[in-house]
């Protein structure tokens, strides 16, 4: 008999996953474009409220674009895509934001997607090359022959013994074209893409733990130190059982180690130094260039959330009093059970008092208003009264114009008119003003108009003079300032706005 019924059971499982659903959905390409969109450039979480805002503003510019959208508001939509385990949201801690993640379902149809869309080897001679060279390295890691493994290893070192002599020798170093480069590329971006949704897979694990942990706090079936054991237990398996956990576990041993982690800073930049890598995007050329700070985003993103979790975890545990808790469920238990009793019989409008020994609760005073609504807060205020006392009497234009500023159409006239000899000192020309043309706005106003007379560089070589003003009330003032000389014949004077 063929196997069809375990290959059935095993293809429905598979298509019951996330993966393939959001893969075969009608929107899937939408939801796919719209997710790779919002997380592009090495984001890994984004706040709610932004979120939805990116979400919409990408609906509509694909609307414009003629493509049919949903009409479903971005909100409502974004939480149908974590209900189908597309996106997760989970509170930041602190303020208690909401941020959405891409989960590992998610980011295994996006790399489906690239692998597919993008440029791939699908058979060549550096995927025969790699296809050799695992298989000679798994057979030699699963051998548990003595013998074999010495001649394997013998064989490894007479055939590098042989290039470094070649090499050492004046030997052509063989250059690879660009088609083998290409080939040897892709391969191993194959395996870098397949790094992010390991780490996902891990958080994911670990949060699945600690909702599993905290379960069996609430059911009190064991006690609190089993529990803990088996939270620690499970998450050190996790490590070193999965293949994802063992994937972060190696990505933390090459992070740590500063040497493996140079070499493989130089190998990257080696490769980019290649001239096929002139026929690579600017997107591929970067995620190569940072796959380093990749690898150390992802890891950090595992132990962010193993850190979140772990205070949670330690938070319940202080908080939670199994012996409170179980004598609040004996006390409710027991209303329920009087109550349940009591209705049998009663009637629609009896009553019953209850003598349950349901513990009074403890409120603080301080959370209570100390001071109710006073309506003389909101009263409106008293009525304007009426002014009975004599209006002040009106000034007149000319009264408000003494008290006003320069009087610039005069002041410009007295200069225009100079002297005889065309030279016009400010000091000699103020005193001869007449007396309601002397007061200390006209001083400015005169000092203004001489400054501009001159070009705004006038000659002060006289020094400086004493000026007599009086105000319009008869108040007399005396300032000290420069008396400036200026030719006024050839001079055109501006008069201030």
């Amino acid at each position: 008999m063929s196997n069809i019924r375990d290959d059935l059971a095993r293809a429905t499982q598979a298509f019951a996953r996330p993966t393939l659903n959001l893969l075969r959905r009608p929107s899937g390409p939408l939801v796919v474009a719209v997710l790779t969109c919002a997380f592009g450039g090495q984001r890994t979480r984004i706040p709610a409220d932004r979120f939805h805002a990116q979400v919409q503003g990408l609906l509509e510019e694909v609307a414009l674009h003629g493509h049919e959208i949903p009409d479903t508001p971005s909100r409502e939509l974004v939480r149908t895509w974590v209900r189908e385990q597309w996106l997760s949201l989970a509170p930041t801690g602190e303020d208690g934001e909401e941020e959405y993640a891409l989960t590992s379902h998610t980011q295994d149809a996006m790399e489906q997607v690239s692998r597919l869309s993008g440029q791939r080897v699908l058979l060549g001679e550096s995927r025969i090359r790699t296809i050799l060279e695992v298989a000679r390295r798994c057979a030699l890691e699963a051998t548990q022959d003595r013998d074999v493994r010495v001649q394997r290893l013998d064989e490894q070192i007479r055939h590098l013994t042989l290039e470094r002599d070649r090499l050492l020798a004046g030997g052509e170093v063989e250059h690879a074209s660009r088609e083998q480069m290409l080939g040897e590329y892709l391969n191993l971006e194959d395996l870098l893409s397949a790094l992010p949704g390991d780490f996902l897979r891990v958080s994911e694990e670990v949060r699945r733990i600690h909702r599993e942990i905290v379960g069996d706090f609430r059911a009190e079936t064991r006690p609190s130190g089993d529990v803990l054991d088996d939270y620690l237990r499970r998450a050190e398996e996790m490590l070193t059982e999965s293949m994802s956990g063992r994937a972060f576990a190696g990505a933390v041993e090459l992070v740590r180690d500063e040497a493996t982690a140079r070499a493989l800073g130089s190998d990257l930049t080696s490769i980019l130094d290649h001239d096929f890598a002139a026929d690579l995007s600017s997107e591929q050329r970067s995620a190569l260039r940072t796959t380093l700070e990749t690898i150390a985003e992802g890891i950090e993103l595992v132990l962010e959330q193993r850190r979140r979790l772990s205070a949670s975890l330690r938070s319940h545990i202080l908080r939670h009093d199994p012996l409170r808790d179980r004598e609040l469920d004996d006390a409710l238990r027991a209303a329920a059970d009087a109550l349940t009793g009591w209705v049998a019989t009663a009637g629609p409008r009896a009553t019953l008092d209850l003598d349950l020994p349901v513990p009074a609760a403890r409120i603080a005073i301080t959370t209570l208003r100390t001071r109710l609504h006073d309506p003389a807060d909101d009263a409106s205020p008293p009525p304007l009264r009426e002014h009975v006392d004599t209006p002040a009497a009106s000034s007149s234009l000319e009264q408000l114009k003494r008290w006003g500023g320069p009087d610039f159409e005069r002041l410009r006239a007295a200069l225009t008119g100079g002297r005889e000899d065309g030279v016009t000192g400010t000091g000699e020309l103020f005193d001869e003003l007449p007396g309601d043309l002397r007061r200390p706005a006209d001083l400015m106003g005169l000092l203004h108009l001489a400054v501009s007379a001159a070009g705004g560089d006038p000659d002060t070589s006289p020094g400086a003079t004493v000026y007599t003003t009086t105000r319009p009330d008869g108040v007399v003032h005396r300032f000290r300032g420069p008396d400036l000389t200026f030719a006024t014949p050839e001079q055109e004077i501006e008069t201030p706005a």
